[in-house]
């Protein structure tokens, strides 16, 4: 048995067979960096001229994660080196060519997260077998950073499934499961984790002795895939995917994220003049968008992600407690979304609802969501089952002194609230941490009365829970490290990027997002127009504008939240009052088909223009362009964010970023809320708002901490 080992990269050969194992020193997965790349071409070296090795299998000594990509910080180190940056993609090409052209056949053996540079490595492999871990997930998603597959993943994936699915996985970033990627083949086979590596050899030796098991992509690319014949009938069809792909990457991204379009150009220049020249086209296309600043403020914004997702926030001396039940009070969309979560991730939980029906609506929502999953290929129906089988309802109080954790989900009304905290503490569990799901109420409000203030907190989920991935943590003066810790590390089990704020009024995004629908609400009843001030903060990177937010969330749900802050800032806080009046006539938005648009015509993207009889002006609208309006919608939101810091509700301005980007939609490309300001500059954000101020209201009077700011020439970030 020969052998040979790097901190990056280690081998034996045993029985003709080189098993590679991929370990990283220092890291919990492996990437892929330079001296990765050296490693590879060393072993390549050896492997190209040894006579003992008939075939290759490649694997990783990391748990749950064969490699994860290419090495972020190293990337933003060529930001200003083009040539250094071209000449680094390059070497990763002929590294992944010479891997494929490798004279034995190579096996990729993958068990856990296979993304990114990772997967193009698998790719360049003749094939791929992966374990029913459900960590094993496979993606590229370069997009979500600005980027496009550098490593000929633009053209291997395509080549080898379906070009649909190519493009759906190259243009979005999505993640699919092992099951899902043996349908699209993408892999050969799925086993499971104690076979891998018996499976991997049997498939290599196969590769080695029967000439029609070769490798997966061809012996040679151009031409299986540049037949003239073959070429010519798959033209069309070709065009059609691409041009309708192209149309949706401009309806989801209005035009702001340039990395779908330059993958879309890359990859029909593969197609059409070639593999090689679809991999310089690549490589091109790859070290223009490392420089962009899109790149670079999602880049930013996964480093503050993992930061956030690391913090202790408390002293790492204080250890969270185990939660193996969880309370859920409130069978409604937050507390039944809360309790499938959690139900989904392993806990079991204990579902309550004052009525049977909203209990049973509750149930049926949760099961709804699991089948959906299960349809989707996330988890099997079995393991579907076993989730639904985990949510216990009731419709009392029994059992839930038992739960580590308890969280109340009902109506935001401080009354019910505070009596559902007196009738858990009279439970008798000491040590039972309470958390309410309060958008708005202090926490403190609700705990006033309670025995145990150190045991009470807020944990802010946003809606879809399922889907958004912030969770605000509210602590009170009173609430306990060891509570705080418990809620913070349950949270990141849950999957959510998790934010630790200061207790207020709204706490943080509440009172943000509700200043932004505040200056929507105020230019729609100063005659703007419903559908143009939606579109313009759509151009500027929202998902959806702020009027449809409010038909989604529910008017009556925004009205309410928005009497709290303005009682709480009276001072500063003017409301419309035509936003008053709609809410008053009964328009709820989607949930009773009365709002800002039309649903019961059945087309919900056309705006409802009796709204405008009950605003000053009534029908007569007139033309607010669209740069008045993203200015005063997003310096209003600004604003906010300005005064929540400077009174330490947000402990920096990256939590606010993060907040923001992940529960309120702020566009990811502008880098967050904070970042966007000291990009335009602070001292054009002062004065743009008291000029705002004065045609509009002091309610756009800048924030002192903004005035301080711009007057001593600082930023938000050093860099």
């Amino acid at each position: 048995m020969a052998s040979s080992s790097t901190s990056y990269v280690r081998h034996h050969i045993e029985d003709g067979l080189a098993h590679v194992e991929i370990d990283v020193d220092g890291q919990s997965v492996n990437t892929l960096s330079t001296p990765m790349i050296e490693r590879f071409e060393a072993l390549l070296d050896e492997l190209e001229t040894s006579s003992d090795v008939e075939g290759v299998i490649i694997t990783s000594a990391k748990t749950d994660n064969f490699v994860a990509g290419f090495d972020i910080e190293e990337l933003q180190g060529y930001e200003h080196d083009p040539d250094a940056l071209r000449a680094l993609v390059k070497r990763g090409q002929a590294l992944m060519a010479r891997l494929e052209a490798l004279r034995v056949p190579v096996v990729a053996a993958i068990d856990g997260s296979c993304l990114g540079g990772g997967l193009e490595l698998a790719l360049a492999c003749d094939a791929r077998i992966t374990t029913e871990n459900p960590r094993s997930v496979f993606g590229l998603p370069e997009v979500m950073l600005g980027l496009i597959p550098g490593g000929g993943g633009t053209q291997r994936l395509p080549r080898l499934i379906d070009l649909s699915q190519a493009l759906d996985l190259i243009l979005t970033g999505r993640q699919i499961n092992a099951r899902k990627a043996l349908k699209i083949g993408l892999v050969d086979d799925v086993v499971h984790p104690g076979i891998l590596l018996e499976v991997a050899r049997e498939k290599v030796r196969k590769l080695a002795t029967e000439p029609g098991a070769g490798p997966s992509l061809g012996d040679n690319l151009e031409e299986a895939f540049n037949d003239p014949v073959k070429l010519a009938a798959r033209t069309p069809a070709r065009r059609l995917i691409f041009s309708r792909a192209r149309e949706q990457v401009l309806k989801e991204s209005g035009g702001n994220y340039p990395a779908p379009l330059k993958a879309l150009d890359v990859i029909e220049t593969g197609f059409s003049e070639g593999f090689e020249a679809g991999l310089r086209a690549e490589g091109e296309a790859f070290t223009e968008l490392v420089r962009s600043p899109e790149a670079r403020n999602l880049m930013n914004i996964f480093f503050m992600r993992q930061e956030v997702n690391k913090d202790r926030v408390v002293d790492g001396r204080v250890k969270p407690r185990e939660i193996t039940r969880l309370g859920v009070i409130g069978a409604g969309l937050m507390g039944a979304g809360i309790a499938q979560v959690a139900a989904y991730n392993g806990t079991n939980v204990r579902l309550k609802d004052a009525s049977a029906p909203g209990l049973g609506w509750g149930m049926n929502y949760i099961d709804d969501l699991l089948k959906k999953a299960a349809r989707r290929k996330k988890i099997s129906e079995a393991q579907a089952d076993i989730a639904l089988g985990r949510v216990a309802p009731t419709l009392t109080y029994e059992g839930l002194e038992r739960c580590e954790i308890v969280i109340e989900a009902v109506f935001e009304n401080k009354e019910l609230k505070q009596s559902i905290l007196a009738e858990l503490e009279a439970l008798g569990n000491a040590d039972q941490i309470v958390a309410s799901n309060t958008s708005t109420i202090p926490i403190k409000t609700i705990a006033k009365k309670s025995k145990r203030p150190e045991n009470v907190l807020g944990m802010h989920f946003f809606s879809p829970v399922h889907k958004m991935p912030l969770l605000e943590i509210i602590r009170t003066e009173k609430t306990s490290p060891k509570a705080l810790a418990t809620a913070l590390a349950y949270g990141r089990e849950l999957g959510k990027t998790c934010i630790v704020v200061d207790d207020g009024p709204g706490f943080f995004t509440s009172r943000v997002i509700g200043a932004y629908i505040n200056e929507a609400g105020w230019i729609l009843q100063e005659g703007g127009r419903i559908d143009e001030i939606d579109a313009a903060m759509r151009s500027f990177g929202f998902p959806v504008g702020p009027l449809k937010l409010v038909d989604e969330v529910g008017m009556d749900v925004a009205l309410k939240a928005a009497g709290v802050l303005q009682e709480a800032f009276q001072e500063r806080w003017d409301a419309p009052e035509g936003l008053r009046i709609l809410a008053e006539q009964g328009r709820k938005g989607r949930k009773n088909k009365r709002g800002f648009y039309d649903y019961a015509s059945g087309d919900s993207r056309a705006p409802d223009t009796t709204v405008y009889e009950a605003l000053p002006g009534g029908a007569t609208r007139r033309h607010i362009d669209a740069e008045t309006i993203t200015r005063r919608c997003w310096l209003a939101m600004l604003n906010e964010c300005a005064y929540a810091l400077d009174e330490g509700i947000i402990r920096s301005p990256r939590d606010g970023d993060i907040g923001v980007i992940f529960g309120l939609g702020f566009p990811p490309f502008r880098g967050g809320i904070f970042r966007h300001a000291d990009e335009v500059g602070l001292g054009w954000v002062v004065d743009t708002l008291h000029t705002l101020a004065g045609q509009h209201g002091e309610r756009l009077r800048p924030a002192p901490i903004l005035e301080r700011m711009a007057e001593k020439g600082e930023r938000f970030y050093n860099a």
